[in-house]
């Protein structure tokens, strides 16, 4: 029986959260252990006040150039040789995430079959996965070489108080509460072909105002949604407030909670909400739902048929978006208006 357990999932904030199951698994399967989760700087806010986590690692991809990227590997693979593991579980399958895994010296080091760049080399065990198993499924199926059982997938993501009382002020304008129903748009994305154009989200904040009345506000991330957030800004005026840049990840955690409905493409975002029970409607163009769609609410869904014949393509770039040209306002508009009609 394993006491001193290490997950390593550093990155992205979608996959960070895809993880979580498996440590509330591990907990639950072994409630006297200490486990420790070594994790990217930028997604670390979703772990550090899990109540289920003793430690935390944390790994940063660029520290000072080269040299001291290599540097800073270094020194965190000589810590972690130096905290007695007996357990590793790899979620991220890659070289390097699976070269810590080998510079704990655990005695078992789990990690995916499927795993790349020769990670597989440095695990004791593999799990076996299958095609077509969304990423919370397949992180679970380790559950099989350390004892627990992958069903009831359960996700835990507390942020500190702080935090939750910073959230809480952006939906009142002095003394007074912002007008219900929360309607959150999340208008940009890593991967520039995953965005759906601002004039879409335009469209169909102007049809949900029209209908429900109520706030919008604007998240992401200025890098991904800056432009996009300036154009809603500017077409909805006083019925939006942006946060595009403005809250913490930790922030944006406790106002998801919070929010009746969240508009938004394969983000992190979208993640972030499914795991807390926030309702959303989600288009999907150049990825695959079945694979890291909304885990709890896949039949919100939305995607255009296959405006160019290669979709899912999982480009990251695309000169047309085609597909997610294709999926119009009203349709978001319809999705999300049936979920606002049981509460509003």
């Amino acid at each position: 029986m394993p006491e001193n357990i290490l997950i390593i999932k550093p990155s992205s904030l979608g996959d960070v959260v895809h993880a979580l199951p498996v440590l509330a698994k591990l907990r639950g399967a072994f409630p006297g252990a200490t486990i420790s989760w070594l994790v990217g700087a930028q997604a670390a806010p979703l772990v550090e006040s899990n109540p289920m986590l003793d430690r935390v690692f944390y790994f940063r991809r660029r520290v000072g150039g080269a040299f001291g990227t290599v540097g800073a590997n270094l020194r965190l693979a000589r810590r972690l040789a130096g905290e007695s593991f007996d357990c590793v579980v790899d979620l991220q399958g890659l070289l390097r995430s699976a070269l810590f895994a080998w510079a704990t010296r655990a005695p078992q080091r789990v990690g995916l079959a499927d795993a790349r760049e020769g990670a597989r080399l440095f695990y004791t065990e593999t799990a076996e996965v299958s095609g077509g198993m969304h990423a919370v499924d397949r992180y679970l199926r380790v559950g099989a070489l350390l004892g627990f059982i992958a069903d009831e997938p359960r996700f835990v993501l507390e942020v500190p108080d702080a935090a939750k009382e910073s959230a809480a002020r952006v939906f009142t304008r002095g003394a007074t509460a912002l007008e219900r129903p929360y309607i959150a748009f999340s208008p940009g994305a890593r991967w520039p072909s995953k965005c759906w154009p601002a004039e879409r989200f335009l469209e169909s904040a102007r049809l949900f105002l029209d209908r429900f009345g109520g706030t919008v506000f604007l998240v992401g991330t200025v890098n991904e949604a800056g432009a996009a957030s300036e154009t809603i800004e500017r077409g909805l005026g006083e019925s939006v407030v942006n946060l595009v840049g403005r809250t913490s990840l930790a922030e944006l955690v406790a106002f998801m909670a919070k929010v009746d409905l969240l508009v938004t493409p394969d983000t992190g975002v979208m993640h972030i909400a499914d795991a807390l029970g926030t309702r959303l409607v989600a288009v999907f163009g150049p990825t695959d739902p079945v694979l890291t769609g909304p885990y709890f609410q896949r039949e919100h869904v939305v995607r255009a048929p296959d405006a160019c014949g290669k979709a899912p393509c999982f480009a990251r770039t695309c000169s047309h978006m085609s597909c997610m040209r294709a999926v119009s306002a009203e349709e978001v508009f319809r999705r999300g208006a049936a979920i606002l009609e049981e509460r509003f």
